[in-house]
């Protein structure tokens, strides 16, 4: 009997399975899609003076949409923390004055559809730069004061405009004395930011001041007064070098140095003793320094050679290479020039004239090994126009040459076989202040419109500069510059900085 009702249930179950219908709704709706377009994947942009506008077009799939928007901005790079991204607005359309400092920064855009609850966000990196971070400087004097121009490059190599006397114009002051040196270092420390931390950082040298100021604003990071440890009881700079993991500032005679590999605080330490005597000494402004080697100064109380460490309180003796023709120590000279050749190999120039015998000039080859020197003389004679040079500018790591000035006149001598040849004549009126070799190739594809290779020659007359940017081929200047740059006073010394440029550009030198 229970068998009976047991197959009557299963019947029953599979006659109600039989008129059951289907009533479910297999139809999928395709997800909705944002799509965001006009905003280019980087951006470059002048801090104070350009804007960033961009007005993208937003759509969805879904009809009924109606977007809401945002804009923001945050730092890249940032260590120990999460980036803090600012909310710069709140519309379709941007039109934002750029006012972050020059770095790194990454723009944020987002879409939200408010039917659907649906969002969309885009980043775009926007570099940074200030009216200050890329042109031609120019350091010059006048009237005993010493100031520094801007010409700007917006596009090309070529100035576009001038700013005059930024230093003054930033820090509300000049530098006493004449122009004369640049140092550029990307490895300078400074708490600008707040943190110390590497800075990009400008050195301007006078003959009685200094400064260091940070690139991208032009503010005075430390005066020559409190660029010590020790405020210095005479401000006589001599130079500012880098060498061996360092920076070395020469100061009324003095080395003061920073190791840049350990944590510092941007303040050059006590001077270095000459020796463990204590015995006097009185560095010349001319050096031979190479970021990757030891740096060498001339000692003009004891007509000898000193090397340096950046940790070291002492300075370095100098001994002789094999077969060299001067020797580095006592060698009774005085040193009229001095600047380097090359990096690579490591190789100097040096031109001397003797103590006993004013009349002998001796221009010298100085290959550096370790804490050795090797010099190879070529001894001048009277008639030789490099005998009478005044003013000096060597080519960095390009053809074998040496320019310099006599007079009125540019000259330059081919240092493999002595040949001289007049390069340029200065017009009436004007007198040659400065030579100086410049090269810049490096960065990335968007830099080649500001690449370069020139020899610069500055002149002053009727209380005006003008230094003329030449090319050259194969040593030999062209007819006519390819532009001039103009103003007040007397030129000293000319840069050019841009963004990838960084401390390794531009061999230390005069």
């Amino acid at each position: 009997m229970k068998l009976k009702y047991q197959i009557l249930a299963t019947c029953c179950i599979l006659l109600i399975s039989s008129c059951y219908k289907d009533q479910g709704n297999y139809i999928y709706k395709v997800p909705e899609e944002i799509n965001i377009n006009g905003i280019e994947a980087s951006y470059n942009k002048v801090s104070l003076v350009d804007k960033i506008t961009i007005n993208p077009t937003v759509t969805s799939t879904d009809p009924d949409a109606k977007f809401s928007y945002w804009w923001g901005i945050y730092e890249t790079n940032v260590q120990g923390s999460a980036p803090k991204v600012d909310t710069i607005g709140r519309t379709k359309a941007l039109d934002y004055l750029v006012t972050q400092p020059a770095k790194g920064w990454v723009l944020v855009f987002g879409a939200k559809n408010e039917h659907t609850g649906l969002s969309k966000i885009m980043t775009s990196n926007i570099n940074v730069v200030t009216q200050f971070t890329r042109g031609w400087y120019i350091m010059k004097n006048d009237g005993g004061k010493t100031d520094v121009d801007l010409f700007l490059t917006p596009s090309a190599i070529t100035p576009g405009s001038r700013m005059e006397n930024v230093f003054s114009l930033v820090n509300g002051k000049k530098l006493d004395g004449e122009a004369n040196l640049f140092g550029f270092y990307t490895n300078y420390k400074s708490n600008v930011t707040g943190a110390y931390a590497n800075t990009r950082a400008l050195f301007i040298l006078s003959d009685k001041d200094a400064s260091v100021v940070n690139i991208n604003t032009f503010k005075e990071i430390h005066s020559i007064n409190n660029l010590f440890y020790e405020t210095p009881s005479v401000n006589k700079p001599g130079s500012i070098s880098e060498s061996s993991q360092a920076n070395y500032f020469v100061n009324n005679g003095r080395l003061h140095s920073i190791y840049s590999m350990s944590a510092n605080v941007g303040l050059f330490g006590g001077q270095q003793l000459r020796d463990d005597n204590n015995s006097p000494y009185n560095l010349s402004r001319y050096f031979l320094a190479y970021p990757f080697d030891n740096p060498f100064f001339f000692d003009e109380t004891s007509t000898s050679f000193v090397s340096a460490t950046g940790t070291g309180s002492v300075l370095s003796a100098v001994t002789d290479v094999s077969g060299t023709e001067m020797p580095a120590n006592r060698n009774n000279k005085t040193l009229l020039f001095m600047g380097v050749k090359s990096t690579n190999p490591y190789v100097g120039i040096a031109l001397f004239q003797d103590k006993t015998d004013p009349s002998l000039k001796i221009l010298s080859t100085i290959t550096p090994s370790n804490y050795a020197l090797k010099m190879v003389n070529d001894t001048l004679a009277p008639t030789d126009k490099l005998y009478q040079a005044e003013r000096f500018g060597l080519i960095v790591a390009d053809e074998n040459i040496l320019y310099f000035s006599a007079g009125q006149e540019v000259w330059s001598r081919n240092l493999s076989n002595g040949a001289e040849q007049l390069q340029f004549t200065a017009p009436a009126g004007e007198k040659i202040t400065c030579i100086r070799h410049r090269k810049y190739t490096g960065g990335t594809a968007t830099e080649q419109a500001f690449y370069y290779n020139y020899m610069l020659i500055g002149t002053t007359g009727g209380g005006n500069y003008k230094v003329r940017a030449f090319q050259k081929t194969s040593g030999n200047l062209a007819t006519a510059p390819d532009f001039t740059m103009e103003g007040k006073g007397s030129a000293g010394d000319v840069i050019y900085i841009a963004p990838p440029i960084n401390n390794y550009t531009y061999p230390n030198s005069y």
